[in-house]
């Protein structure tokens, strides 16, 4: 019987090397058994990387069982409200956001719109266990229209113009400030308050001077390319 000299374990007639640490047998009382089988197999088996399919049915189960398991809670045991809807929406809007993943390819501008869509869904069921007095419709539901709108503008402007960085950060400013506008436009609007920007003025005006410099620099080649060299852009 031999001994691994290294870690001690003890060895297979069979084995020329220790097969925890992979140190060589050296026995001269017993050689090594080439002809005997050995206790381990001689080929290494690959397992299959898990597909796409593999994750969206794992991730889709796990959304399912959290749903309905917590609506059962709601139903039979915590009977007190309707919480289990906020963990049912929040399951669907997760799966919202993860169809990209299942379903390849899938549209970028799809994937906005959808996200979107659940977004508003989801603020629409926080609405109907909170009625308020009308935000819904009067805030959420556009804002939430309108960034779905700013942000799918921002992919068209990446994908289709292939726009700089510098372009991309100035379209970003912009749309921040139109954002901004429109959340205390609407705001005014829902309390039935005189439409005008205070607070809003202040973004605004800061988006506009950074953009007027961003602008400048794109136009003006000498100082975009002086931008870029410092910025390793």
């Amino acid at each position: 019987m031999s001994y691994c000299v290294n870690c001690g374990v003890e060895l297979d007639k069979t084995c020329a090397v220790c097969p925890l640490c992979n140190t060589k047998v050296c026995n001269p009382a017993q050689p090594v058994d080439r002809e005997s089988p050995t206790p381990f197999p001689s080929r290494k088996g690959d397992t299959a990387p898990a597909g796409r399919t593999d994750a969206a049915l794992l991730i889709s189960i796990v959304l399912a069982v959290t749903g309905c398991v917590c609506g059962l809670l709601n139903l039979l045991v915590f009977q007190g409200s309707h919480w289990s809807l906020y963990v049912i929406g929040g399951c669907l809007l997760l799966w919202v956001f993860f169809l990209p993943v299942f379903f390849q390819p899938f549209s970028p501008y799809a994937s906005i719109l959808l996200d979107g869509a659940g977004i508003a869904m989801y603020f629409g069921i926080i609405a109907w266990l909170h009625p308020g007095n009308g935000w819904y419709r009067a805030l959420a539901l556009p804002l939430t229209a309108l960034a779905a709108v700013l942000v799918l503008i921002f992919a068209l402007w990446v994908r289709q113009i292939h726009g700089s960085i510098l372009s991309c950060s100035a379209l970003v400013l912009g749309e921040t400030a139109l954002f901004t506008v429109a959340v205390e436009l609407l705001i005014c609007r829902m309390h039935q308050a005189p439409a005008g920007i205070t607070w809003s003025a202040i973004v605004l005006t800061c988006c506009v001077i950074i953009d007027a410099a961003l602008i400048t620099i794109i136009r003006r080649s000498r100082l975009r390319e002086e931008v870029r060299r410092r910025m390793h852009i």
